[in-house]
C-alpha cells in the first residue's frame, strides 16, 4: 500500500466511540501508522457532552484533531480516508458496513457483527466482492486479561481445563441514541449485546462447542438475563452468565474463574490471580495494553501489510452470532440441548 499512515473516519460518536477515540489518541502518541481524521454523528450534541458507559468515567474529549460532520455524504465527499470505524447502534451495522465497503473503504465495525447471521454473511460477501478488509470489534481478543488464559490453554501451562465460568453483569444501559438498547429489535437484548463477548471468548479459548443449553428471562428487553452452557467432547464444564437486570447502582463486572488440572485462575476487577495446586497464590504479570487501541492497530497493520487476519476474521464473528442464535433456540425449548 502506498500510504504509510491509515487515515480513519468514524461513524457514530456515542458511548463506545469514546473508548475508540481514546484508542486512537494512544496510538498517535505511540507513533502508530493510523490517524483518526474525521467523525460523523447525526446528533451534534455528541461532540460536546461527556458520556459515561460501563467501563468509562465522565471525561472531556479533544476533538481539535478531527473534522466533525453531521452528514455522512458530506464527510465522504470532503474527506480522504482509507478505513471507517463504525460505532453505530447494532441494527445499523450491516447497512453502514456494506455501504462503506462499496465506497472502497476498509471497515472496523463494533460488535455484534449484526442482528442475524444472514446479515453477517452479506457483510462478508460484500467485503470479498469489494476487495476490502472487514473486522468486527470483538475487543476481548486483544485484552491481556483473556490473552493470559489463551496462552495458558495453548501452552498447557496448568494442564487441561476442567471447568470455566464467565460472568458479565450490568444494570440496564440508560444511554444510547433514542433508547435503542431497550428495543430488542434494535439491540438484540443482552444476549446479543452483552453476552456475545463471553460467547465469542468461549469460542476463542476452547473452539466450537458440540452443543449448547441455555435459559433466560425477559426484563426491559428480551433475553435480559442468560445462563449458557457450552458442551465439548472432553466433558469440561463451560458456563457463561450475563445480565442487564442488575440493580441500577450496580457496578459493571466481568469476572471469570477457570479451573485447570494444576491451578485455578480467576479474574476480578482487572486482576488475574493464579492459585496453584501446590504453592502460594500470585497475581499474574500482564502486559499493559489497551484492547481498543490494539484492535485498531491490528487492522491498520493488516491493511498496510496486506496480511491475512487469522486472529479476528469476520467469519469467526459470524460464527459467534450463529452461536447466539443457537442459544436462543435452546432458550425457546426451555434449556434443551441443541447441537451446534
Amino acid at each position: 500500500m502506498e500510504n504509510k499512515v491509515i487515515r480513519v473516519a468514524m461513524i457514530g460518536f456515542g458511548g463506545i466511540a469514546k473508548s475508540h477515540k481514546r484508542g486512537y489518541e494512544k496510538l498517535e502518541k505511540q507513533g502508530a501508522p493510523v490517524k483518526l481524521v474525521a467523525i460523523c454523528d447525526i446528533d451534534p450534541e455528541q461532540f460536546t457532552k461527556a458520556q459515561a458507559i460501563n467501563l468509562e468515567g465522565n471525561s472531556k474529549y479533544d476533538l481539535s484533531g478531527q473534522t466533525l460532520y453531521t452528514d455522512l455524504d458530506e464527510m465522504i465527499a470532503k474527506e480522504t480516508f482509507d478505513m471507517v470505524d463504525i460505532c453505530l447502534p447494532s441494527f445499523l451495522h450491516k447497512e453502514y458496513a456494506t455501504r462503506m465497503l462499496r465506497t472502497g473503504k476498509h471497515v472496523l465495525c463494533e460488535k455484534p457483527m449484526s442482528l442475524s447471521s444472514a446479515d453477517c454473511e452479506e457483510m462478508i460477501a460484500t467485503a470479498k466482492a469489494c476487495g476490502k478488509k472487514l473486522m468486527i470489534g470483538q475487543c476481548l481478543r486483544f485484552e491481556p486479561l483473556y490473552l493470559f488464559l489463551k496462552n495458558a490453554i495453548e501452552e498447557g501451562t496448568f494442564g487441561k481445563v476442567k471447568n470455566a465460568f464467565f460472568e458479565r453483569l450490568s444494570a440496564m444501559p440508560r444511554w444510547g441514541f433514542e433508547g435503542w438498547y431497550h428495543d430488542t429489535n434494535r439491540s438484540g437484548g443482552a444476549i446479543l449485546d452483552l453476552h456475545i463477548h463471553d460467547v465469542d471468548m468461549v469460542r476463542f479459548l476452547f473452539g466450537e462447542p458440540k452443543a449448547v443449553s441455555a435459559i433466560a428471562y425477559d426484563a426491559e428487553t428480551r433475553w435480559a438475563v442468560i445462563n449458557s452452557r457450552f458442551m465439548y467432547d472432553d466433558d469440561k464444564i463451560v458456563v457463561a452468565t450475563a445480565s442487564w437486570d442488575e440493580a441500577k447502582s450496580t457496578k459493571f463486572a466481568m469476572p471469570y474463574r477457570v479451573n485447570f488440572e494444576k491451578a485455578t485462575v480467576t479474574q476480578q476487577g482487572g486482576v488475574v490471580t493464579v492459585y496453584p495446586a501446590e504453592g502460594e497464590p500470585y497475581e499474574a504479570e500482564l502486559p499493559k495494553a489497551d484492547r481498543m487501541a490494539e484492535e485498531i492497530r491490528f487492522l491498520a497493520m493488516s491493511i498496510l501489510e496486506d496480511s491475512e487476519n487469522v486472529k479476528n476474521p469476520p467469519e469467526s464473528a459470524m460464527m459467534t452470532v450463529k452461536l447466539v442464535e443457537t442459544l436462543r433456540e435452546s432458550i425457546a425449548q426451555k434449556g434443551a440441548t441443541v447441537a451446534f
